[in-house]
């Protein structure tokens, strides 16, 4: 909680990725991918619940398994459609006793968020009243991997309603972007040593086998790897920060920054 307001960290998980199938339960250390985001988002005081958000499709239910055996009181499990993720975003808010302030939007790729940076963009998102903020690689310069969104409540309530394209049900806040007259949204810069032309997320076998090495080098048992530490251990070893270099990430709202009339 900050300021008196309710943050809810929502993580948008599934087990279909084509290019690396069930990698949210692939396993770093002596855990699966997807402990290691919540414990992550669970380190940020600010958070004050999160939601796993998964499918209703029957190939999620081991991840949904998974996630109703931690039986943490802080993490809920939900399932919702697959293809509309804007929906599913929506309805597992409503799910929840009352709307919260602001929502924190992860993936259940990033193992290595940036908690520090992600706890200055809910501060900044508040204390300026805004209705997003995005720490986008392209547009911060921070580490691919170390980047998570941070939005209004009534700025996704209000894309739910109103995004009608394909598109925009798939990517959360496609609408959002692409409507600067109508939603402010900002992109704060982080810490310049959060930031590297490294992949340090998981969408290739080639960022698995590298994030792997990384955390059986940094990873302890009771502690989450510090983002700095990560980027000077792989700036030592340039044999390994190369291996997924020339995977291409894909980006659903490259050009979402550019406006468009109308809903």
């Amino acid at each position: 909680m900050y300021r008196g307001e309710r943050i809810t960290a929502v993580i948008q998980a599934r087990m279909g990725s084509t290019r690396l199938p069930n990698k949210v339960l692939m396993t770093l250390g002596d855990r699966p991918v997807i402990w290691h985001v919540i414990q992550r988002l669970k380190t940020v005081e600010l958070i004050d619940d999160i939601i796993v958000a998964t499918s209703t499709r029957r190939r999620d239910n081991p991840l949904a398994a998974y996630i109703e055996q931690l039986d943490d009181s802080r993490v809920e499990l939900f399932r919702g459609p697959e293809e509309d993720v804007l929906q599913r975003f929506y309805l597992a808010l409503q799910s929840h006793a009352g709307p919260p302030h602001a929502v924190v939007r992860i993936t259940g790729d990033s193992p290595l968020l940036s908690v520090r940076h992600l706890e200055r963009m809910i501060t900044h998102l508040i204390d300026n009243r805004l209705d997003g903020v995005d720490a986008h690689h392209r547009r911060t310069g921070l580490t691919l991997g170390f980047g998570t969104e941070v939005y209004h409540h009534q700025a996704l309530v209000d894309a739910h309603l109103l995004a009608h394209r394909p598109e925009q049900r798939e990517h959360v806040s496609l609408f959002i972007k692409q409507r600067p007259c109508a939603f402010r949204v900002e992109y704060p810069k982080p810490d310049p040593r959060l930031c590297s032309p490294f992949r340090l997320t998981l969408d290739y076998p080639q960022d698995y086998w590298l994030i792997e090495r990384l955390y059986g080098a940094l990873y302890q048992p009771g502690e989450i790897i510090d983002c700095t530490r990560a980027l000077t251990w792989l700036g030592d070893r340039p044999d390994i920060a190369e291996v997924n270099a020339d995977c291409n990430q894909i980006d659903p709202v490259q050009g979402a920054s550019d406006a468009v009339a109308g809903p």
